[in-house]
Order: C-alpha cells, then sequence, then structure tokens
C-alpha cells in the first residue's frame, strides 16, 4: 500500500462532518465498549497518544482497530496502562514540537518516556490533549488551569469557553476535542459561526500561520479530537 493518510476520529461524527473529512483523509470511525465512560467511549485521545509520528496505544484499545493499523500499515507502539473508567487521562497529553502538557502524575510509562525530550508544562487537568489545540508557537485551550501554566511558560494562548461546544452527556465539551492538525490546517468539527468567540478563534488561529477547515455547518463538537496519522 502505498503512503496514506488517515484520520482517526469518534463515530459519533455528523454525516456532512464525516463527507468533508472523507476530502481530506480517510476516516478510521472509532468506539468502544464497557471500557470508558459511556460519554468517551469514542474518544481516541482517550485511547491513543500521538506526537509526531509515533503512535502509542492503551493495552485494552479494541482488537477491532489493532487489525485495521496492522492492515493499512499505522505503525504503533503499546502503552503500559489500560484505560478503566477511573482511569481515562494516562495518553490525553497534548503535545507539539518542543512542549508537553499534562498533569504528569496520571500520564502513562511509555508516553512519558516518549516525551522526555520536551519542556513538559505541568497543570492540574489532566485531560489536557481534548482541552488543549497546540499549534507550532501557540495554543488554544478552554481549560483555565492549561491556560494558566501556558501562560507561565510564555506561550502565547487563547482561552475559550466551553459553553458553546457540545458533548453528549456533558453540560459542555471541550475545544481541543473538536479539533485535529494536518500540515498548516486546523480541522475543526463545526462551525465557529457557533461560537461566541468564533472570530477571536479564527484570527488567532490564522494569525499564527494555520488555514482552517470547518467540517460542517453544524455547532462544535467535541469528539474527543480528531487524529490524523500517516501510514508507513
Amino acid at each position: 500500500m502505498k503512503h496514506k493518510l488517515f484520520a482517526i476520529v469518534n463515530d459519533i461524527i455528523l454525516p456532512e462532518a464525516l463527507n468533508t473529512l472523507e476530502r481530506i483523509a480517510t476516516p478510521i470511525l472509532f468506539s468502544s465498549k464497557d471500557i470508558a465512560y459511556p460519554s468517551l467511549a469514542g474518544h481516541i485521545d482517550v485511547f491513543l497518544f500521538q506526537h509526531n509520528r509515533s503512535v502509542i496505544v492503551a493495552p485494552n484499545i479494541p482488537s477491532h482497530y489493532l487489525s485495521l493499523f496492522d492492515k493499512y500499515n499505522i505503525e504503533y507502539t503499546f502503552g503500559k496502562t489500560p484505560i478503566t473508567q477511573n482511569s481515562c487521562t494516562p495518553y490525553n497529553v497534548a503535545t507539539n514540537g518542543s512542549i508537553a502538557i499534562h498533569n504528569f502524575k496520571h500520564t502513562d510509562s511509555v508516553v512519558m518516556n516518549n516525551i522526555k525530550h520536551l519542556k513538559h508544562i505541568n497543570c492540574t487537568q489532566a485531560y489536557s490533549r481534548c482541552s488543549t489545540l497546540l499549534l507550532e508557537n501557540a495554543a488554544i485551550t478552554s481549560d483555565k488551569s492549561i491556560e494558566k501554566a501556558l501562560k507561565q511558560s510564555n506561550i502565547n494562548t487563547l482561552y475559550v469557553t466551553q459553553k458553546d461546544i457540545i458533548l453528549p452527556g456533558h453540560a459542555m465539551g471541550c475545544f481541543g476535542g473538536c479539533c485535529g492538525v494536518v500540515d498548516n490546517n486546523v480541522v475543526i468539527n463545526g462551525s465557529l459561526a457557533h461560537h461566541s468567540q468564533g472570530d477571536d478563534i479564527r484570527q488567532f488561529i490564522t494569525l499564527n500561520g494555520y488555514n482552517i477547515i470547518e467540517l460542517s455547518s453544524t455547532p462544535l463538537l467535541d469528539v474527543g479530537s480528531i487524529f490524523f496519522i500517516n501510514s508507513k
């Protein structure tokens, strides 16, 4: 198989968004049962950590996806920590080329070894990846503790409210969980027109050198991030 781009995303993604996503990459629709909280069952950022071309998966990720990864020549390594309803955060680490953000008391040891060369920014929020969109030299977060930690490290940071983000089973969702990054494109699951800070978000992303691809005309839906992964 030739080198190919895949997008792993929650299977609750709306048809309009999925149709748009298919123009960018081949989707792999993710779900699980009786492992994480039901509201997080399709959140790939609970079960998988990605940094550059490194992919680390929870040892109890549904085996169906391992078969798909093998079929599609997606390389992966197993983490040490299984996901349970009481432990959904070991792989939910936000990274870019230089920093890693997490509550490091909860980080899987294999992930920790993978990010040891990055600057570690500790925060109280262990759902760091779903709370944060990390760009090359900036960040958008919907979590105040992450905003504080990033600004203390002199990272250009925009805080945005959660109240305009949908997360089924919860009162509101997280901004990072609506997003994925591929090349210099920020892919957003929904339309910024429905977020009260949509214009600010759009300006912040574009001023930092990224294009914006909105997958649908509907409100922002937290699907547990969109991971873009290349086959080998």
